[in-house]
């Protein structure tokens, strides 16, 4: 897993600029890997600022209402880790002596120049603003140690259930034996006190059939329990129909649902396929902050909906799915588009979160969801080579996931 988990998600590039062919040539230039979001002034560049979290900023000196230095000035205020570009070339001493203390990454004159001049330099630019914030999360230790404990419990809580589940199935597997022990002690002392040929022979050999009837069911008992998710956790296939409800179960006992009347509808997939490049513990450690990031956000007296479907290829998830702006996709340059997938919608009543919002989540620094860390999450998807779709705002209305896992 990357140091930084927003890595995952396509740079987010804004630009700032009142010539409309400058924003549609960047879109012909960048748009294929690269969310771009256009503002034609200052003061609406600012805001939108204010609402989402951008890797880099691509501004003109010479806008309305309010120039590009002066702009470039209060978005620090708003954004200090965020990185700028100015899309002209110095006009004057003065705009270089107010650009110095800015520490802007590149003055690039227009008209743009060609893809080695801008481009290929785009990707540097993009980390440089990651590494400004990975610096400063640097500060933020003692809150990564708290959702490292958090991470902690899940964990301890996956281990509760399979725990529990092992000794129910060991407390059956004891009665059985038990039995076969009462049948076979039966038949030894019966057979002791007959001499050879005895007519009880047909009684005996019925106690040693009820004992090899026992025997058998014993096995399979102690067999079901070996070949599950829970038994052998490293190598064990992850079922999405069993894990899912389990992590349902997990899920509703670590999120603070008290009094609140919160239920989980699931409706399991058709073809329990297995999951590629996941165990059982990998899968339920995936799906417990998801859940318990939905329960945690729905309102009280409503219904969190987990629904499962088959899709012939991963990567067609992000073209039939909500308007793009409205889905923020995770890992997909380096999800494997052409598999079979398993889409898992989980949906509820709750607001979405802000893209912001969900970056600062995967970070562990969003203090409404701080008690549920998404690690296990992005591990997952990251090892599945699957996909995270985040319903967001503006756009968004409801909170929502949509986990895309290969087959």
């Amino acid at each position: 897993m990357p140091r930084d988990p927003t890595a995952l998600l396509p740079p987010r590039l804004l630009v700032v600029d009142d010539e409309r062919q400058i924003h549609a040539s960047l879109r012909l230039r960048l748009a294929g890997g690269y969310e771009l979001e256009a503002s034609l002034d200052a003061r609406d560049a600012l805001e939108k600022i204010r609402r989402q979290r951008f890797d880099l900023c691509l501004a003109d000196i010479h806008l309305p209402r309010m120039d590009g230095l002066t702009f470039i000035d209060e978005a620090k205020e708003i954004d200090p880790d965020l990185g700028f570009v100015v899309l002209s070339a110095f006009d004057s001493a003065e705009n270089l002596r107010r650009a110095i203390p800015l520490n802007i990454f590149e003055f690039i004159a227009k008209p743009l120049p060609d893809k080695a001049v801008f481009e290929d330099r785009i990707p540097g630019w993009v980390d440089r603003t990651r590494q400004r914030r990975r610096d400063r999360m640097l500060a933020q230790t003692a809150d990564q140690i708290a959702a490292d404990r958090d991470t902690a419990r899940l964990e301890r809580e996956v281990e509760l259930i399979a725990s529990e589940t092992a000794r129910d199935v060991l407390r059956q597997s004891a009665s059985l034996l038990t039995t076969v022990h009462a049948h076979l002690a039966a038949a030894t002392t019966f057979l002791a006190g007959r001499a050879r040929g005895d007519s009880g022979a047909q009684h005996l050999l019925r106690g040693l059939e009820q004992a090899r009837i026992a025997a058998e069911a014993a096995m399979t008992t102690t067999e079901v329990f070996f070949d599950s998710a829970y038994a052998n956790r490293d190598a064990s296939p992850a079922l999405p129909g069993e894990g899912i409800r389990q992590a349902v179960d997990i899920a509703l006992r670590f999120s603070r649902t008290g009094g609140q009347n919160k239920t989980v509808d699931f409706h399991p997939p058709e073809n329990n396929l297995p999951i590629r490049g996941l165990s059982g513990i990998d899968f339920l450690l995936m799906m417990i902050p998801a859940l318990c990031a939905a329960i945690d956000t729905a309102p009280p007296d409503s219904t969190i909906g987990v629904h499962c479907d088959t899709i012939q290829r991963l990567d067609s998830a992000t073209r039939e799915s909500p308007p793009r702006r409205e889905v923020l996709w995770v890992n997909r340059k380096h999800a494997s588009g052409g598999q079979p997938a398993l889409l898992i919608r989980i949906r509820t009543a709750g607001s979405p979160l802000a893209g912001t919002e969900f970056e600062e989540w995967l970070a562990g620094l969003h203090e409404p969801l701080a008690r549920v860390p998404a690690r296990g999450l992005v591990q997952g998807i990251q090892r599945c080579h699957g996909l995270l779709g985040v319903h967001v705002l503006p756009h968004a209305e409801r909170f929502g996931f949509t986990l895309v896992l290969p087959t």
